[in-house]
């Protein structure tokens, strides 16, 4: 036989470098497609024309064909000759799987996702390497020097945050390292014991089997860098465990890392991804990301430091396939989820995902997921299968049931991150928004296990409270791709149109959704294009997440500065977006008051360590391991301080008639935001809960960061005094409220006794011009409208009091802020008294 690739081509052809002139000439195989879909073309005609751009984005969906348009992008960069060029992705499986791609195209490539290359042709520069984005990003890849890449496609690049997480991870589980354990646990307790935390310490180690996580006190990574790669070479072969590369990447910045603690096992990982260290995502570099759904870009960024200059979106329906969503918490009969199952069995191949190996327990009437050497196979045989259920745990992605293989899924419990660093953040910290964008991408990455392409239809239950309580969130659903939150909606209105919801008639209607009832396709036919979350939500949720994204952009900069030692130029970069961030997402920028903290710790600046630890506490909560007493909190608490107010106008007194000045610069400012009227509705938000916390209240946005409650609240920490404020400042002046207004206002007061029920709430506030309220709407006695200027008035008046004991002798400056700390006309109830005076019925038209 002869050897083809040996034989001589003429010089003069030169390759094409057009993809879709590229296409045209593959070989005519047996198996390959006969032509590109329209979507495919056009997204490679509009990439080849930017080209030379170093960011592309080509968006399609699930089922659209990215891979074959990642491969002939990969083969055209290897065309041009720019130099190596890798294709990552996010398994090894697929891995596989877009290597069969290149086969059925008759495209060559090299894989390397066992520890060596497949062949020498990406060597030797005559194709491009097929990987996992682990072997890109690992320490000591193989993939630098000569091979560093010219190019990169990063394949499921919306997933990607994640992995490149897991590069800069070091994870210690105290079954295969108990003595690693042991030490670090003794190295960080001296840590919990100094801000008198250890018990509550050991109240996480003790709880074995639960989630319960912790973070240790942000600079104890600096303190023990050294005593943590000691323990580390005293593990016998550790170089030959999982330890070694996590452990190559971070041990020179162990100290700008996190340290996570559970019962089971410890992180060290840094608070935000320092991406900006790899060569190949610097300048110089041709990068295309390939993703299913790309609608807020802030976690993409996260992961790859990067905004996205060039995205490419071609008109498709491919990949928009039929679904009927139904929600648990929704059917009237409150059915046995494991009765429904049975029930779906009996007619459907059902697969159930589930979010952890314990939660898969209560499946096991149903099948056990497989092993981890087994998947691939037992998978292969679902498909093949005519009837029985899958048990997927944890994994979004990867996984392809289209057609016939699957047509139900049922989904239990939302899918989380399974980082300790994850649970902190989420569960503890309750960073809601942070994790919004990457909930919305799971789901949509769920979703689209069994349902591929346009001609695809599936049915979905959705069981566990976590995850039906966020997609009936309209905030959250919003965040989801259009398609998917008409369905999501249209699901909500078949549930409300069911007479019984017995696990037999839950069965009965997936049959005749997967059986094409003619009924159902018409009712879908004619509904789902009409429906929408509101304008207002999907305003909102692009105004938060553009800011962001730019918010991503600095973490990313932070750390990547931290990594190469420019403290200043780091914390500059955390520094410039903190206001910003505060408007978005006030408990975010409490996180990066946390590692702005831990900087100046780390130097000895205690006091300015302090002063942003006390705002990371005020933002996140009272219970962080973070140090909580400056010299001026001391001082104050000697001198008797019992109010959240009395503490802060006394601690600031402590630092004399200039720090006094800077206080009543900041009030007067947050009463000008909220006046002026080219502030947007969310600035003034963030203005009126700045405002509380300047005070010393615990001030929060309930709606920014649950999608549900009030604009705004005021507590005190150690009473039951409280005010809740509901912004309306961007109605035309005089106003008209509406039954949906006052509705809203009365859900805000049921909000707050559920939620915040050791608070004394006597009623909502809403705040804006003045005016009447609508006939139709039938408001509760405690509703009340505040005008905007008389709630900036009495914001002014406070500033003016403080700002009139600047001129007085220290004895009689501290004697006034005394009294005025202990006034209840300046607690939050006392606020709320002042200020409710005009109840809203009684301005009834």
């Amino acid at each position: 036989m002869i050897d083809f690739n040996k034989l001589s081509r003429p010089k003069t052809n030169a390759a094409p470098t057009d993809p879709v002139e590229i296409f045209a000439k593959t070989p005519n195989l047996s198996n390959a497609p006969n032509d590109l879909w329209k979507g495919q073309a056009e997204a490679l005609q509009r990439w080849h024309r930017d080209r030379a751009k170093e960011d592309n984005a080509v968006l399609l969906n699930t089922g659209a064909g990215k891979s074959i348009v990642g491969v002939l992008i990969a083969q055209s960069l290897v065309n041009e000759q720019i130099g190596p060029i890798v294709f990552a992705c996010s398994t090894i499986d697929l891995v596989e799987q877009t290597a069969r791609e290149c086969d059925r195209l008759g495209i060559p490539y090299t894989t390397r996702a066992h520890g060596s290359f497949s062949d020498d042709r990406f060597e030797t520069g005559r194709a491009f390497c097929i990987t996992t984005y682990q072997a890109l990003f690992t320490a000591n890849s193989t993939f630098s020097k000569e091979k560093s890449p010219a190019g990169v496609i990063f394949d499921d690049a919306h997933v990607a945050e994640r992995m490149i997480r897991d590069a800069f991870t070091l994870s210690i589980s105290k079954e295969a390292f108990p003595q690693l354990y042991a030490d670090i646990i003794a190295m960080v307790r001296p840590e919990f014991d100094r801000l008198n935390k250890g018990p509550h310490l050991t109240t996480v180690l003790e709880q074995h089997g639960s989630q319960a996580v912790t973070m240790c006190p942000p600079a104890t990574a600096f303190r023990c860098r050294d005593q943590i790669m000691e323990a580390i070479k005293r593990v016998k072969d550790w170089n030959r465990t999982d330890l070694l590369f996590p452990t190559l990447r971070l041990s020179d910045n162990f100290g700008n890392c996190a340290i996570l603690v559970s019962s089971t096992g410890i992180e060290i990982t840094p608070p935000f991804i320092p991406t900006g260290v790899y060569g190949f995502l610097g300048q110089g570099v041709r990068r295309v990301y390939l993703s299913a759904t790309l609608e807020f870009e802030t976690d993409f960024v996260r992961g790859f430091g990067r905004r996205i200059t060039n995205q490419i979106a071609p008109d498709n329906d491919a990949g928009n396939g039929e679904r009927l969503i139904l929600l648990s918490s929704l059917f009237k009969d409150k059915p046995d989820k494991k009765e429904v199952a049975a029930e779906v069995l009996k007619k459907n191949k059902l697969l159930v995902s589930v979010p952890s190996y314990p939660k898969a327990q209560a499946w096991k009437h149903v099948g056990s997921p497989p092993a981890k050497g087994n998947f691939s196979a037992e998978l292969q045989a679902f498909r093949q299968a005519t009837s029985g259920a899958f048990i997927l745990v944890s994994r979004i992605d990867g996984i392809d049931l289209p057609q016939d293989t699957c047509r139900v899924m049922l989904i239990d419990g939302a899918p989380s991150g399974t980082s300790l660093i994850d649970q902190y953040l989420f569960q503890h910290l309750s960073l809601s928004n942070l994790f919004s964008t990457k909930m919305a991408g799971r789901i949509t990455q769920l979703l689209g296990r069994i349902n591929r392409g346009r001609s695809d239809y599936g049915a979905f239950l959705i069981n566990g409270g976590d995850l039906n309580v966020w997609l009936k969130t309209e905030r959250n659903v919003a965040l989801l791709p259009p398609l998917i939150r008409k369905q999501v909606i249209l699901g909500q209105t078949v549930q409300d149109g069911l007479e019984s919801s017995k696990p037999h008639d839950i069965a009965s209607l997936i049959s005749q959704v997967i059986s094409r009832d003619a009924g159902w396709l018409a009712f879908y036919r004619d509904t789902v294009d009409g429906l929408e979350v509101s304008e207002d939500a999907l305003r909102k949720v692009k105004e938060r997440e553009a800011q962001l994204a730019a918010s991503a952009v600095a973490e990313c900069q932070f750390m990547t500065k931290m990594w190469q030692g420019d403290i200043e130029g780091a914390r500059k970069a955390l520094l410039d977006v903190l206001d910003d961030t505060a408007t978005a997402d006030p408990k975010l920028a409490g996180w990066y008051s946390v590692w702005l903290g831990a900087t100046y710790e780390n130097a000895a600046d205690y006091e300015t360590a302090n002063a942003h630890y006390k705002k990371a506490r005020s933002r996140l909560s009272a219970w962080l391991n973070v140090p909580f007493r400056n010299d001026a909190d001391v001082k104050a608490e000697a001198d008797g301080a019992k109010t959240a107010l009395q503490k802060v106008l006394l601690a600031t007194n402590h630092h004399g008639p200039q720090a006094i000045g800077d206080l009543v610069w900041k009030l007067k400012s947050k009463a000008k935001t909220l006046l002026d009227k080219s502030t947007s509705s969310t600035a003034k938000e963030e203005a009126v809960r700045q405002y509380g916390e300047l005070l010393g209240f615990d001030a929060s946005r309930p709606d920014n960061e649950y999608g549900k409650g009030p604009d705004v609240i005021w507590t005190e920490p150690d009473t039951v005094g409280c005010v809740a404020f509901e912004l309306k400042t961007e109605k035309n002046d005089p106003a008209e409220y509406n039954k949906h207004e006052v509705g809203q206002s009365m859900n805000h007061v049921q909000w707050l006794k559920d939620n915040e029920g050791d608070k004394a709430w006597e009623g909502v506030l809403i705040v804006g011009p003045p005016g009447v309220c609508k006939s139709e709407a039938s408001p509760s006695d405690d509703i009340f409208l505040v005008e905007t200027t008389a709630l900036a008035a009495r914001m002014t008046e406070f500033a003016a009091k403080i700002d009139d004991t600047r001129g007085r002798t220290v004895m009689e400056r501290w004697t006034i802020l005394n009294e005025i700390g202990t006034l209840s006309e300046w607690q939050p109830a006392g606020w709320f008294r002042s200020l409710a005076k005009t109840p809203l019925k009684s301005l009834k038209k």
